[in-house]
This record gives C-alpha cells, sequence and structure tokens, in this order.
C-alpha cells in the first residue's frame, strides 16, 4: 500500500514539473537592453548575423539589431551558420575581455 501510494505521489510531481515547464518562458531583449546584471542570466535575443565564424567544436557569431554582440556556440553536429540570416539566439550571459556575450544554448534561423 505505501509503495503504491509512494509512486501515485512520484507521477503526480513528475507531472507537475513537466506541466511548469512548459509555461516558462525565457525573456525576450535587445542587445542594448543587456548589462552586467545580467551576467549568468538567460536570455533570448533575435537579429542579423553580421560576422560568422565556424571553427571545428564552435561557431562564433557577431549579431546586429543595431547594437551588436558576440555569440559562441559549441556545436555538436555538423552545422553551419552563414553571415546574413536572421536568428533567434537562446543562451547565457557572459562576459568576457570586458565585452558581454552569450553562450548559445540554442540558435533557429528564422525564415
Amino acid at each position: 500500500m505505501l509503495f503504491k501510494l509512494a509512486l501515485i505521489v512520484s507521477f503526480t510531481g513528475i507531472f507537475a514539473l513537466f506541466v511548469i515547464s512548459e509555461k516558462i518562458e525565457i525573456p525576450e531583449k535587445s542587445i542594448d537592453e543587456l548589462s552586467e546584471n545580467d551576467i549568468e542570466k538567460d536570455v533570448k535575443i533575435k537579429g542579423t548575423v553580421t560576422k560568422a565564424d565556424n571553427k571545428d567544436k564552435i561557431i562564433v557569431l557577431e549579431i546586429s539589431q543595431p547594437n551588436t554582440i558576440s555569440v559562441a556556440l559549441f556545436k555538436e553536429d555538423n552545422l553551419t551558420i552563414e553571415k546574413g540570416k536572421e536568428v533567434e539566439v537562446i543562451g547565457q550571459v557572459d562576459e568576457f575581455n570586458n565585452q558581454l556575450q552569450l553562450i548559445a544554448n540554442e540558435i533557429k534561423v528564422i525564415d
């Protein structure tokens, strides 16, 4: 009996976490809204790729909106992103060489 109760409570908790995770949305910001207060926070930005440096394990992009920010993406497969494409980036704000940058978790090319 106690095992059944524990199983029911576990499945109820997993279902609740699933429902809650579907409701969580990462805030979209413009590049000029980003500050040092956003370091280590997840954000979503949209912009145009003005520079793309595809290397073996990493892609470094420059995204413009008109302000620019560098975006680093550690790639797992044969992904290439070209200059001029409109993209949506979800990632964590970081600082490198006294400049804000994004460490991308997800990049979508917008058609």
